[in-house]
């Protein structure tokens, strides 16, 4: 397959992903969180913050906010022909992939993300291993562009979920009540 297809698919993937997240983490949220209280006290404190509160549409709004970024560097990395802020972006979210198949791990039964993060990563495997015999980047240069691609990914999260409160916010002020 040609590594500009798999390099155009990541923000496809990403969204695949993201649907099960999106779909299944509230109820799922709802029905595990006394025991995320017990087994998982510090998670529950940061859950604590916004998250039990956000509705799906709000939580999807954070995953829009991640889906536009990884849209535009592929995009952007596709039409320059320069793919180093693509494979940090690439990176991370195959990074986030093996942190969900710990987090299903240390939980021991279905999380909201586990089934399409198995199910992605052939995708994942599969095109790290065309990437590299497509690029000229060395393997400093794919280290240093993996570690700025997770930096940029965690440092997008605050302004994701920013923007998740403040629509929540907006919902809940009655926006779609009738006048």
């Amino acid at each position: 397959m040609d590594i500009k297809i798999l390099i155009a698919l990541l923000p496809v993937v990403f969204m695949l992903h993201d649907f099960e997240e999106i779909i299944m983490f509230k109820p799922w949220l709802d029905k595990n969180r006394e025991e995320i209280k017990t087994r998982f006290p510090r998670l529950d404190k940061i859950l604590s913050r916004n998250h039990y509160q956000f509705s799906t549409s709000a939580f999807a709004v954070a995953v829009l906010h991640e889906f536009i970024i990884i849209a535009v560097i592929t995009t952007l990395s596709m039409h320059f022909d320069s793919y180093h802020w693509w494979f940090g972006a690439f990176a991370a979210f195959f990074l986030h992939l093996f942190v969900h198949i710990a987090q299903w791990l240390i939980f021991g039964r279905y999380v909201p993300f586990i089934i399409t993060s198995i199910l992605v990563l052939p995708y994942c495997s599969y095109t790290f291993l065309q990437f590299l015999n497509f690029t000229e980047m060395t393997a400093g240069q794919l280290t240093l562009w993996a570690g700025i691609g997770i930096l940029l990914t965690a440092a997008s999260f605050y302004p994701a979920f920013f923007l998740a409160s403040k629509f929540e916010q907006w919902v809940r002020s009655g926006y779609l009540s009738a006048r």
